[in-house]
C-alpha cells in the first residue's frame, strides 16, 4: 500500500510514518520508482509501535523491542514504574497545592520550607474510584518538522539562483570577459556549480542560505543542531536528484511536478526526510523584503556591467595605454580582426598596411594601421583611413574597428557619461551614418567619418558596385577621425 493509504489506515501521519521508518522501526519494500510499499507486516508493526508511543514507551525501549534486544513485559514494567512516579509525584503537587490555598498564603511572605517537605514526602495512597487520565496521542515530536509550502520554497531557492548568477556575472564582467554573459548554457553550468559549493557551505555554518532566511526558513539535523558539512552537501545531492532533475529536459519538469505532490500532501522531500526543516509563521515582510533584495541585486548587477564597460586606462592616454585599451575593448565587445591586435606602439600585429586588394565581403589587403597625433607623450587624436581603387563586388567599411576605438578613446575621458545608454548612442549613430559620413561630439571628443565614393553606394555597413558601372570605374576613400 501506498504512503497514503498507510495513513488513512492506521491513523498516523505520514510525517510520523517517515520518522519511524527514519528510526529503523519501519522497514517497507521500495518500488524500481523509488516509491515505497507498505505490507501488511508493516501495518501491523506501525500499529505495535502507536500502542506503545501512547502508552510512553520511549523510542529507545521501541528499538529495542523491535531488534529483539529486549522483552516486552520488562519494558512495561519500566514504563509502570515511571507511571507509578509520575502520579505520585502529580498527588504530592496536587496535595501541596491544595494545602496553599487553603492557608491563603501571600507570596512575600510565604515560608516555603514546610511545603517542599511535603513535596518530597512518601507517595500518596491512590485514591479509590478516581477516574484515569485520558492516553495521550501519538507524540508530535515523533516527526521531524518540515516545510510543506512549495511557493515559499521555490522562491527562496530562486532567489539565491538569482543572486548567485548576477554575483557570477558581475566578476565576469569586472574581469573584462563577456564569454558567460553570452552563453547561456555556460553560465547556467557555472551558476549551478558555484551554488553547489555555496549552498552547503551556508547551511552547515549559518542552517540557511540568503534566499531561505528572506522566507523565514532554517534547517537543522535531527538533534536540532547545524547540519555537518557532508551532511549539507549529501542533501543538495538529493535534492538536484528528486527535485531538479539534474536539470534534464523534460525529466526535471517531472521531478519539479513531484516535488509539489509531495507538499501539497504534506509530506517531507526526500532529501529533507533527516532533517528538520522550520518554518516561521508567514509575514508580509518577507516578500517585501525578497522583492527588495532582488531589485537590489539586480541594480549592482547592472551598475558592474556599466562600470566593467569602460576601459582599463582612463584619462590622458600614452599610444601604448590606447593600444591596451582598444584590445580589452575587442574581446570585451568580443570582436576579432584578422590583423589581430595592436601592438605597444598601436599597429596591427598581424597582417595590415596597403589596401591592395579587395576580398569579396572583406577589406583589400586587410585593416589599415591607426595613426596617432601625440602631445607631451599624450593622444590627442587617432586616425584610420583608407582608399581603394577598381572596385569589384562587396566591400564592408571597418564598423567594427571603428566601434572599438570609441569605446577604447572617448570612454577613456574622465567626462565620458556614466550610463551605459548614453554611451551606446555614440555607436548607433556612428554604424548609423548617412554615405557622406557624420561628425559626433560626446566627452570633449569629436569623432568625424567622411566618406568618398564612386560607382558604389552605401546599404548599412557594406559598399556596393552600382548597377552597370564597370569595377574600374569604382573607387572609395574613407576616413574616421577621433580627437580631443
Amino acid at each position: 500500500m501506498t504512503s497514503k493509504e498507510m495513513e488513512a489506515r492506521s491513523g498516523v501521519p505520514r510525517a510520523n510514518i517517515r520518522y519511524y521508518e527514519a528510526e529503523g522501526l519501519l522497514d517497507p519494500e521500495r518500488s524500481k520508482n523509488g516509491y515505497r510499499n507498505y505490507s501488511e507486516a508493516d501495518l501491523a508493526q506501525l500499529e505495535r509501535v502507536r500502542l506503545l508511543r501512547r502508552l510512553g514507551v520511549s523510542l529507545e525501549d521501541l528499538k529495542a523491542l523491535s531488534a529483539g534486544t529486549a522483552e516486552l513485559g520488562a519494558v512495561l514494567e519500566k514504563r509502570l514504574g515511571t507511571v507509578g512516579d509520575q502520579r505520585a509525584t502529580l498527588d504530592r503537587v496536587e496535595q501541596v497545592c491544595s494545602r496553599l490555598c487553603r492557608e491563603g498564603a501571600a507570596f512575600s511572605d510565604l515560608d516555603a520550607g514546610p511545603y517542599l517537605a511535603d513535596l518530597d514526602a512518601p507517595a500518596l495512597p491512590e485514591t479509590a474510584g478516581a477516574a484515569a487520565p485520558p492516553l495521550p496521542p501519538v507524540p508530535l515530536a515523533d516527526a521531524l518538522p518540515t516545510c510543506t509550502s512549495a511557493p515559499r520554497r521555490l522562491f527562496a531557492r530562486w532567489l539565491d539562483e538569482i543572486w548567485m548568477m548576477i554575483l557570477m556575472l558581475s566578476v565576469s564582467l569586472l574581469a573584462g570577459s563577456t564569454a558567460l554573459l553570452r552563453s547561456r548554457l555556460g553560465a547556467g553550468i557555472v551558476m549551478q556549480a558555484l551554488l553547489f559549493a555555496a549552498e552547503p557551505l551556508l547551511i552547515a555554518f549559518f542552517g540557511t542560505t540568503p534566499g531561505k532566511a528572506l522566507m523565514g526558513l532554517h534547517l537543522k539535523n535531527r538533534e536540532g543542531g547545524r547540519l555537518t558539512l557532508a551532511e549539507a552537501y549529501e542533501r543538495h545531492l538529493w535534492m538536484l536528484w528528486y527535485g531538479r532533475g539534474l536539470y534534464l529536459p523534460i525529466w526535471s519538469w517531472i521531478c519539479l511536478y513531484r516535488s509539489a505532490r509531495r507538499c501539497m500532501d504534506g509530506e517531507p522531500q526526500p532529501w529533507d526526510e533527516q532533517v528538520a526543516y522550520t518554518a516561521r509563521p508567514w509575514r508580509w515582510q518577507y516578500a517585501a523584503a525578497w522583492a527588495g533584495s532582488a531589485a537590489a541585486v539586480l541594480a549592482a548587477g547592472l551598475l558592474a556591467a556599466t562600470v566593467s564597460q569602460f576601459p582599463p586606462h582612463r584619462g590622458d592616454l600614452t599610444v601604448a595605454q590606447f593600444a591596451e585599451n582598444f584590445n580589452r575593448q575587442a574581446r570585451y565587445l568580443d570582436r576579432q580582426f584578422s590583423a589581430g591586435e595592436l601592438d605597444g606602439e598601436g599597429r596591427w600585429q598581424g597582417r595590415g598596411g596597403s589596401l591592395a586588394v579587395v576580398d569579396i565581403g572583406g577589406w583589400p589587403g586587410g585593416l589599415p594601421d591607426f595613426t596617432y597625433t601625440v602631445e607631451n607623450g599624450v593622444v590627442t587624436a587617432v586616425t584610420m583611413e583608407g582608399q581603394a581603387e577598381d572596385v569589384e563586388g562587396i566591400l564592408t567599411l571597418p564598423t567594427d574597428a571603428m566601434a572599438v576605438a570609441v569605446t577604447a578613446f572617448t570612454w577613456a575621458r574622465r567626462e565620458a557619461p556614466f550610463f551605459q545608454k548614453e554611451r551606446a548612442a555614440v555607436l548607433a549613430n556612428l554604424s548609423g551614418h548617412t554615405a557622406d559620413g557624420c561628425v559626433i561630439h560626446q566627452a570633449g571628443t569629436v569623432i568625424t567619418l567622411t566618406l568618398r565614393t564612386e560607382g558604389l553606394h552605401r546599404q548599412g555597413s557594406w559598399l556596393l558596385s552600382d548597377s552597370g558601372v564597370e569595377h574600374n570605374a569604382c573607387a572609395f576613400a574613407f576616413t574616421v577621425a577621433l580627437e580631443e
